[in-house]
């Protein structure tokens, strides 16, 4: 399976990269960045693809369009907590247009799967009063209607999932990862590995659901986990 990426140089998108090179059934990785990734040679598995204005992707070269049609997914983990409507809205909406415009749909055996890394406080009801960093939550809510409604449009060769994981604890098995695990439980909390398992087996098996919520990834992940061990 080839695995496209972004947000790879963050914190959640580099430990997703991380497990999807170990991952035996991901045969190829290439992470979009606006610079080359470090220790991008480590690896024989993956390959940095330089993307310069993410907004308009159609401007990449033939050659470069060549690497990325015959995907089999993508993983979607750039992002902010600000309002900057490029990064948050723009770029995944125009990726998603221009990656289908070029995937060889008669040759497919399956759906392309775009995944799409969302948040439990993400509100798509544009009308909904919220009580803090609400013009945040809802521009990403935006994102994450319209990425369902592209798939609709495009069912017959294109799948759309949205994870929705609250915080994300990284660090292992820390005194405090455990604090918020027991304040927060499984409903808002999440650890960066279980997260990582459970989205690289989204990447390879897919999901029957297109909305999928925190306590759901942190169950699916930890098995994933222990059947690695």
């Amino acid at each position: 399976m080839k695995l496209l990426i972004t947000g790879a140089t963050g914190a959640i998108g580099g430990m997703i990269l991380e497990y999807a090179l170990r991952n035996k059934d991901i045969t190829k990785v290439i992470a979009l960045t606006r610079k080359p990734l470090p220790n991008n040679d480590s690896n024989e598995k993956l390959e940095s693809v330089i993307v310069q204005d993410f907004s308009n992707p159609d401007t990449l070269d033939d050659k470069t369009w060549s690497k990325l049609g015959d995907a089999d997914a993508m993983v979607w983990a750039m992002g902010t907590y600000n309002l900057n409507e490029d990064v948050n809205l723009k770029y995944p909406l125009a990726f998603q247009e221009a990656l289908a415009k070029r995937i060889p749909t008669a040759s497919r055996t399956s759906k392309f799967k775009f995944i799409l890394l969302s948040g439990a406080f993400v509100e798509p009801d544009q009308s909904k009063w919220l009580y803090f960093l609400g013009d945040e939550r809802r521009m990403k809510g935006v994102l994450q209607t319209k990425t369902i409604e592209f798939a609709e449009t495009h069912q017959d060769f294109w799948t759309a999932l949205v994870i929705r994981p609250g915080g994300v604890l990284f660090g292992g098995d820390t005194y405090r990862n455990g604090a918020v695990e027991c304040l927060f439980g499984e409903s808002m909390a999440i650890r960066g590995e279980e997260l990582a398992a459970f989205v690289t087996g989204l990447v390879v098996n897919g999901s029957q659901k297109t909305v999928i919520e925190n306590a759901e990834m942190v169950e699916g992940g930890r098995e994933l986990l222990k059947e690695s061990d």
